[in-house]
Protein backbone atom coordinates (compact mmCIF):
# COMPACT_ATOMS: atom_id res chain seq x y z
CA UNK A 1 0.00 0.00 0.00
CA UNK A 2 0.87 3.38 -0.40
CA UNK A 3 0.83 6.48 1.69
CA UNK A 4 -2.37 7.43 2.15
CA UNK A 5 -3.14 3.77 2.98
CA UNK A 6 -0.91 3.47 5.44
CA UNK A 7 -1.74 6.97 7.23
CA UNK A 8 -5.30 5.76 7.53
CA UNK A 9 -3.89 2.51 8.80
CA UNK A 10 -2.07 3.75 11.53
CA UNK A 11 -3.24 4.95 15.23
CA UNK A 12 -4.43 8.10 15.36
CA UNK A 13 -1.40 9.75 16.40
CA UNK A 14 1.10 11.40 14.81
CA UNK A 15 4.17 9.53 15.84
CA UNK A 16 2.48 6.22 14.48
CA UNK A 17 1.34 7.87 11.75
CA UNK A 18 4.85 9.59 10.80
CA UNK A 19 6.42 6.27 11.83
CA UNK A 20 3.85 4.60 9.18
CA UNK A 21 5.71 6.70 6.65
CA UNK A 22 9.11 6.89 7.73
CA UNK A 23 8.80 2.77 6.85
CA UNK A 24 9.62 4.09 3.25
CA UNK A 25 12.14 6.64 3.77
CA UNK A 26 15.01 5.66 7.15
CA UNK A 27 16.59 2.46 6.45
CA UNK A 28 19.53 0.42 8.06
CA UNK A 29 21.22 2.01 10.99
CA UNK A 30 18.93 5.80 11.23
CA UNK A 31 16.04 3.55 12.57
CA UNK A 32 18.18 3.47 15.25
CA UNK A 33 18.24 7.04 16.19
CA UNK A 34 13.88 6.82 15.99
CA UNK A 35 12.11 7.33 19.14
CA UNK A 36 10.01 3.94 19.92
CA UNK A 37 6.73 5.66 19.11
CA UNK A 38 7.87 6.24 15.11
CA UNK A 39 9.21 2.32 15.48
CA UNK A 40 6.12 1.32 16.41
CA UNK A 41 4.95 2.98 13.32
CA UNK A 42 7.18 1.21 11.41
CA UNK A 43 6.70 -1.65 12.51
CA UNK A 44 2.91 -1.13 11.39
CA UNK A 45 4.38 -0.36 7.99
CA UNK A 46 6.41 -3.49 8.14
CA UNK A 47 3.34 -5.66 8.81
CA UNK A 48 1.13 -3.51 6.26
CA UNK A 49 3.43 -4.11 3.39
CA UNK A 50 4.04 -8.01 4.62
CA UNK A 51 0.15 -8.84 4.11
CA UNK A 52 -0.20 -6.84 1.49
CA UNK A 53 2.50 -8.26 -0.74
CA UNK A 54 1.47 -11.67 -0.03
CA UNK A 55 -2.46 -11.34 -0.48
CA UNK A 56 -3.79 -13.26 -3.39
CA UNK A 57 -5.98 -10.66 -4.38
CA UNK A 58 -3.13 -8.04 -4.33
CA UNK A 59 -1.16 -10.63 -6.97
CA UNK A 60 -4.50 -10.62 -9.14
CA UNK A 61 -4.40 -6.80 -9.63
CA UNK A 62 -0.55 -7.34 -10.08
CA UNK A 63 -1.45 -9.55 -13.09
CA UNK A 64 -3.49 -6.48 -13.96
CA UNK A 65 -0.41 -4.93 -15.25
CA UNK A 66 1.34 -5.31 -18.89
CA UNK A 67 4.28 -7.46 -19.09
CA UNK A 68 6.24 -4.77 -19.78
CA UNK A 69 6.58 -3.51 -16.20
CA UNK A 70 5.70 -6.50 -14.50
CA UNK A 71 8.89 -5.92 -12.53
CA UNK A 72 7.16 -2.86 -11.48
CA UNK A 73 3.93 -4.04 -10.70
CA UNK A 74 3.88 -3.90 -6.85
CA UNK A 75 4.46 -0.14 -7.19
CA UNK A 76 2.26 0.50 -9.62
CA UNK A 77 -0.73 -1.11 -7.93
CA UNK A 78 0.00 0.72 -4.80
CA UNK A 79 0.26 3.88 -6.39
CA UNK A 80 -3.32 2.87 -7.63
CA UNK A 81 -4.73 1.59 -4.65
CA UNK A 82 -4.59 4.69 -2.98
CA UNK A 83 -6.36 6.49 -5.80
CA UNK A 84 -8.73 4.20 -5.23
CA UNK A 85 -8.58 4.75 -2.21
CA UNK A 86 -8.89 8.82 -2.22
CA UNK A 87 -11.87 8.38 -4.90
CA UNK A 88 -14.13 6.12 -2.46
CA UNK A 89 -12.75 7.60 1.27
CA UNK A 90 -15.94 7.81 2.58
CA UNK A 91 -16.49 4.26 2.34
CA UNK A 92 -13.49 3.66 4.53
CA UNK A 93 -13.30 6.79 7.00
CA UNK A 94 -16.32 8.88 8.44
CA UNK A 95 -13.72 11.72 8.16
CA UNK A 96 -14.19 14.35 5.41
CA UNK A 97 -11.29 13.49 3.41
CA UNK A 98 -9.66 16.93 3.26
CA UNK A 99 -10.35 17.46 6.80
CA UNK A 100 -8.05 14.57 7.41
CA UNK A 101 -5.23 15.68 5.60
CA UNK A 102 -5.02 18.73 6.44
CA UNK A 103 -4.96 17.33 10.14
CA UNK A 104 -2.34 15.43 9.07
CA UNK A 105 -0.15 18.23 7.36
CA UNK A 106 -0.76 20.44 10.22
CA UNK A 107 0.27 17.68 12.83
CA UNK A 108 3.58 16.67 10.53
CA UNK A 109 4.73 20.38 10.49
CA UNK A 110 4.39 20.62 14.08
CA UNK A 111 6.13 17.43 14.95
CA UNK A 112 9.55 18.21 17.03
CA UNK A 113 10.83 14.64 17.23
CA UNK A 114 13.92 14.16 15.91
CA UNK A 115 14.12 12.05 12.63
CA UNK A 116 16.44 12.03 9.93
CA UNK A 117 17.19 15.54 7.58
CA UNK A 118 16.08 13.94 4.08
CA UNK A 119 13.04 12.05 5.97
CA UNK A 120 11.49 15.52 7.30
CA UNK A 121 12.50 16.91 3.81
CA UNK A 122 10.44 14.85 1.70
CA UNK A 123 7.72 15.17 4.32
CA UNK A 124 8.13 18.51 3.64
CA UNK A 125 7.59 18.22 -0.01
CA UNK A 126 4.67 15.90 0.60
CA UNK A 127 2.69 18.45 2.97
CA UNK A 128 3.35 21.68 0.50
CA UNK A 129 2.42 19.55 -2.67
CA UNK A 130 -0.55 18.35 -0.92
CA UNK A 131 0.42 14.91 -2.09
CA UNK A 132 -2.38 12.85 -0.27
CA UNK A 133 -5.23 14.92 -1.39
CA UNK A 134 -3.81 14.79 -4.82
CA UNK A 135 -4.68 11.25 -5.29
CA UNK A 136 -8.04 11.90 -5.62
CA UNK A 137 -7.28 12.90 -9.42
CA UNK A 138 -5.57 10.93 -12.08
CA UNK A 139 -3.38 13.95 -12.09
CA UNK A 140 -2.69 13.01 -8.73
CA UNK A 141 -1.39 9.84 -9.77
CA UNK A 142 0.61 10.75 -12.32
CA UNK A 143 2.42 12.83 -10.51
CA UNK A 144 3.11 10.59 -7.99
CA UNK A 145 4.26 7.73 -10.32
CA UNK A 146 6.67 10.70 -11.85
CA UNK A 147 8.20 11.37 -8.79
CA UNK A 148 9.10 7.25 -7.84
CA UNK A 149 10.37 7.57 -11.21
CA UNK A 150 12.94 9.87 -10.60
CA UNK A 151 13.69 7.94 -7.29
CA UNK A 152 14.43 4.67 -9.37
CA UNK A 153 16.49 6.48 -11.92
CA UNK A 154 18.76 8.03 -8.56
CA UNK A 155 18.97 4.50 -7.96
CA UNK A 156 19.48 2.84 -10.83
CA UNK A 157 20.65 5.24 -12.97
CA UNK A 158 17.85 5.03 -16.02
CA UNK A 159 14.13 6.32 -15.95
CA UNK A 160 11.34 3.22 -16.05
CA UNK A 161 8.71 5.85 -17.79
CA UNK A 162 6.26 4.61 -15.31
CA UNK A 163 4.09 7.61 -16.30
CA UNK A 164 3.66 5.39 -19.67
CA UNK A 165 1.89 2.64 -17.29
CA UNK A 166 -1.51 5.45 -16.81
CA UNK A 167 -3.53 3.82 -19.83
CA UNK A 168 -3.43 0.46 -17.44
CA UNK A 169 -5.27 2.26 -14.65
CA UNK A 170 -7.94 3.57 -16.82
CA UNK A 171 -8.33 0.51 -18.63
CA UNK A 172 -8.34 -1.75 -15.89
CA UNK A 173 -10.54 0.63 -13.55
CA UNK A 174 -13.55 -2.02 -12.95
CA UNK A 175 -11.73 -4.84 -12.15
CA UNK A 176 -9.08 -2.91 -10.33
CA UNK A 177 -11.52 -1.06 -8.30
CA UNK A 178 -13.23 -4.38 -7.79
CA UNK A 179 -10.06 -6.55 -6.22
CA UNK A 180 -9.24 -2.89 -3.89
CA UNK A 181 -12.95 -3.08 -2.12
CA UNK A 182 -12.48 -7.13 -1.55
CA UNK A 183 -8.81 -6.43 -0.27
CA UNK A 184 -8.84 -3.34 1.73
CA UNK A 185 -11.49 -5.01 4.62
CA UNK A 186 -8.60 -8.10 4.80
CA UNK A 187 -6.25 -5.38 5.30
CA UNK A 188 -7.72 -3.40 8.02
CA UNK A 189 -9.24 -6.73 9.66
CA UNK A 190 -5.33 -8.03 9.65
CA UNK A 191 -3.95 -4.66 11.04
CA UNK A 192 -6.44 -5.03 13.83
CA UNK A 193 -5.68 -8.74 14.88
CA UNK A 194 -1.96 -7.49 14.49
CA UNK A 195 -2.32 -4.41 17.07
CA UNK A 196 -4.23 -6.39 19.62
CA UNK A 197 -1.92 -9.64 19.61
CA UNK A 198 1.38 -6.59 19.29
CA UNK A 199 -0.15 -5.57 22.86
CA UNK A 200 -1.07 -9.00 24.32
CA UNK A 201 2.38 -10.07 23.49
CA UNK A 202 3.99 -6.85 25.09
CA UNK A 203 5.89 -6.59 20.89
CA UNK A 204 5.27 -2.77 21.35
CA UNK A 205 7.52 -3.02 24.62
CA UNK A 206 9.91 -5.04 22.77
CA UNK A 207 10.08 -2.26 19.96
CA UNK A 208 11.18 0.40 22.38
CA UNK A 209 13.59 -1.67 24.02
CA UNK A 210 15.24 -3.57 21.47
CA UNK A 211 17.43 -2.55 18.48
CA UNK A 212 15.16 -1.13 15.49
CA UNK A 213 15.09 -3.94 13.11
CA UNK A 214 17.62 -3.66 9.65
Amino acid sequence: MNWLAHILLSEPNVDNRLGNLLGDLVKGKDLDGLNCNLRRGVSRHYAIDKFTDSHPIVKISKKRIDKEYSKFAGILIDVFYDHLLAKNWAMYSDTIFTDFTAEIYESFQKYSGDIPLSARQIIGYMVDGDWLTSYQHLSGVENALDRIDYRIKARMGERIKLLDAMPILERESIDLERDFHSFLPKLQQHIQDWTISSVSSGQGKLICSAPAPP
